[in-house]
């Protein structure tokens, strides 16, 4: 099966034609890093600030294998 990768709000603007009732489907050749992914998917890193791997907290540094569901959040803010 391969990654999944799910956007939300502001970052969805990075990759062009982005559905979010789809989200993004890659077959990596190799594990990656959620910093590789996030490069290789145009992606700043620095917008990043919330990642969910397969429903657990994790970071820019955690290798993924290629059959995980990612899902990539902003920072979200309110009054």
């Amino acid at each position: 099966m391969p990654l999944k990768i799910l956007l939300s709000s502001t970052l969805r603007k990075h990759v062009p034609g982005y559905d979010p009732t789809k989200g993004v489907v890659l077959s990596p050749d190799k594990e990656i890093t959620v910093a590789e992914l996030c490069k290789q998917m145009n992606i700043p890193a620095d917008r990043i600030k919330i990642i969910i791997v397969d429903g657990k907290n994790k970071s820019l540094a955690h290798v993924l294998t290629g059959v995980e569901r990612v899902g990539l959040f902003p920072a979200i803010g309110g009054g």
